[in-house]
Order: C-alpha cells, then structure tokens, then sequence
C-alpha cells in the first residue's frame, strides 16, 4: 500500500508543470524606507527630477521638480539584489503595483515588464488620466517616444489621492493589463521575450507601493521585511498566501 501511494505521488510530481511547483512572489513595499536594488535609467541622467522613497508614503515617489517632459521622462529599474541576482532572465511573470495619482492629467507614467537592461527594450503600460485611457506600448529602447508602438487600449477611471492596482501579466506571447482587478487588455505580442521591471514616469507627480512579481523565475523574497504600525497585512503572509 505504501509503496503504490509514493509510486502516485512520484507520478504527481511529474504531472505537475515546473511553473506551478517553482513560482515564487517577490515583495516590494519600500518600508524599511530604502531602494536597494533600484536604479534610474539612463535615460535623462542629469535631469534634476527626483526619485527616490518617500518616508512619509512609505512608497516609490517621482517628482519632476517642474523640469519639462523630455527632460524629466525617465524611470526606475529593479536591477537586483545580492539575493535577486537572476533579473535579466526573468520571462513569464506578472507584476502588480499600486499607483497613486495627484492630479489627474496625462502622463503620469505607468509599469514596465521585461525591461532589457542593455538596450531598455520593454513592454509599458501608460495611463492616460484626463481621457481615462490605459495604453499597452513596445519600446525597443530606454526612450518611450522612439519606436513606440501599441500593443493594446483599454479603459479605466482616474481617481486622485488614492491608490489603485495595475497588473502587467506576460506569458508567452500572451500579454494582459488588469486595473483593480478587472481585466482591460488582452494582447499577443513576441518581440520582448525577458527583463525585469521598471515604473516610469513623464512629467507628473506619482507615487508607486506595494509591488508585487509572481512566477516561476521569481524567487520568494521580502525587500522590505521591516512591518511598521498600521498595515492590515503582514509581508511574510501575503508572501505565503501566494505559495
């Protein structure tokens, strides 16, 4: 009896795909208040926007300190860490952010997945708040406005001072943008196959929190494992919610 039970189990395992038994979710919350393992593009490098963490908001912040837009267009790279060392491989994945809106006009920026750190090649969702659009774009570089092209358009509702989830899911060819939940594009698309993530910004204030990477190339891990006073939900247990 025993050994035909781990004869079905051994049997199981097989069955089971590597990206079930292997996705992991990586954390980003920026409470410890530091960007370890961010950095800024290339792009614009001597621009004097800032990004950095807002200690207040406990969150990514951009601000283009009046600079004007092609200045100031820029974004920000999760480039790894001693422990995330594997970024440039990253494939099929989604990643979840919270974005927070302080005025509603256009060009707020957006989330970017499969960033090549070499070229800047990527797939970016921009929000478009003054028309309520969501645009789904490829770039083959660092600059949004050089060889854009849209993949997909779909639909949101602009709200300021809050913080609402957008979700950028890649797998394969298969490319789908979710905004508080709901999904709002459906795409295919080959030319950007792996990368990290990145979120962007052109020209106005925006603020980005609670970041969240899910796949199979993703390793479990906590850039903010520091938990102050107020949040509802642990770290470590939305980390294990998602194993």
């Amino acid at each position: 009896m025993l050994k035909g039970i781990i004869g079905f189990l051994m049997a199981l395992m097989v069955l089971i795909p590597t990206s079930m038994s292997m996705a992991g979710t990586l954390i980003e919350n920026f409470d410890d208040g530091d960007d370890e393992g961010w950095e800024r593009s290339p792009q614009n490098p001597d621009s004097k926007v800032f990004w950095g963490v807002d200690k207040k908001e406990n969150a990514m912040k951009f601000d283009p300190k009046g600079v004007g837009w092609q200045q100031a267009i820029s974004q920000m790279n999760f480039v790894g860490t001693s422990q995330v060392k594997n970024v440039r491989e990253w494939a099929d994945y989604d990643v979840e952010v919270d974005i927070k809106l302080v005025e509603a006009a256009n060009h707020p920026g957006g989330v970017r997945g499969r960033v090549d750190l070499k070229t800047g090649g990527h797939y970016v969702v921009w929000l478009y708040p003054a028309s309520g659009d969501l645009r789904l774009y490829k770039n083959p570089g660092w600059d949004i406005n050089t060889g854009i092209a849209t993949v997909g358009v779909g639909k949101f509702k602009p709200e300021i001072n809050e913080y609402h989830k957008v979700k950028l899911s890649m797998q394969g060819s298969d490319i789908k943008v979710y905004y508080d939940g709901k999904l709002e594009i459906e795409a295919k698309d080959k030319d950007h196959k792996q990368g990290t993530i990145a979120v962007g910004s052109q020209n106005r204030v925006v603020y980005f929190d609670n970041i969240q990477v899910e796949g199979p190339q993703i390793p479990s891990h906590d850039m903010s494992p520091v938990e102050p006073e107020g949040k509802l939900t642990t770290t470590w247990a939305r980390i294990k919610a998602h194993n």
